[in-house]
């Protein structure tokens, strides 16, 4: 097992790529797991993924991805190859995704003390190469080429039409940068009303404020300013107010855990690489996800970490 970072393996190695699911009987065997026949090996397994042993449930899944939970109510991503990494994550080659896919919603599914997965014949083993997803603090300080970048950006957003529209800012956005500058300085505001507003499994204004987050914790001038934030969001029941999937990621987000698609795009622009492969993959990341998140990390600069 090797520990990497999100700022240098994690972006720059190509991911191998050879046969990975091979017969393992002895292993499994030794393991107490003697059903199953095969293992299948992720290519990249987050640092963070939930941990406990016992039975888990299908919560949903689609085409790139697949979604588990345990009775803790915790998320378990797994990811087919190529299409992103959660801090709650691992990421199947595609041929080991489909296999699974085909599986779940008609087999038990059970995770061992060690993290291993157990999806029928198969195991899925976290003795892989394992990535940390927390931001790395950064200095952002092009903010007009930023800014050039996003208004080439036509892609649609959950509320707000077309991402190039709308970094001017929409009343709604102003309402919301000032309840956060509120909680931040440690002053009574209710951010309820935006959490869990918008379309989609992760609704727009959830997706927004992640990239919001992303942008303010990679500077260490806002560490106690996020604290602050952190400790007014312990205070909500995001269960109740947001989506099971989108409660995951703003949890992570607080604990300054992002998906490795945000943390490439925050990495990129700290090294001035303002036409970099990973604001496209962003941008078309899930229905409007990925412009949501890229409009959060504009107000992200915009309000807090370069405001004018």
């Amino acid at each position: 097992m090797s520990l990497m970072y999100v700022d240098d393996e994690c972006l720059n190695k190509s991911l191998n790529n050879q046969r990975l699911t091979i017969p393992a009987v002895d292993y499994l065997q030794e393991r107490g797991l003697s059903q199953a026949s095969h293992i299948i090996k992720p290519l990249l397994v987050s640092a963070d993924i939930p941990i406990k042993a016992g039975e888990l449930s299908l919560f949903s899944s689609h085409q790139q991805t697949i979604n588990l939970i345990n009775d803790d109510q915790q998320l378990i991503t797994i990811h087919r190859y190529n299409s992103g990494l959660s801090p709650m994550g691992i990421v199947l080659k595609s041929s080991d995704f489909d296999y699974v896919l085909s599986l779940v919603s008609d087999l038990s599914i059970y995770q061992s003390a060690t993290g291993d997965l157990q999806v029928g014949i198969f195991l899925i083993s976290l003795d892989t190469h394992v990535c940390q997803l927390n931001v790395k603090k950064h200095s952002l300080v092009n903010k007009s080429q930023i800014a050039n970048l996003l208004k080439e950006i036509e892609n649609p957003t959950g509320l707000f039409g077309k991402l190039s529209d709308n970094l001017s800012g929409q009343y709604q956005l102003e309402l919301l940068c000032n309840t956060m500058t509120n909680l931040m300085n440690g002053k009574a505001d209710d951010i309820t009303p935006f959490i869990g507003l918008g379309p989609g499994l992760t609704p727009s204004f959830d997706d927004i404020i992640v990239g919001m987050l992303a942008v303010i914790s990679s500077d260490c001038r806002f560490d106690n300013q996020i604290r602050q934030l952190k400790f007014a969001f312990e205070r909500l029941s995001l269960h109740l107010l947001t989506t099971t999937v989108s409660a995951s990621f703003l949890t992570y987000a607080l604990q300054g855990k992002f998906s490795l698609l945000v943390l490439q795009v925050i990495n990129s622009f700290a090294q001035h690489k303002y036409h970099h492969s990973s604001i496209k993959n962003l941008s078309n990341y899930g229905h409007t996800s990925g412009s949501d998140l890229l409009l959060g990390i504009w107000l992200g600069i915009d309000r807090f970490v370069l405001r004018d």
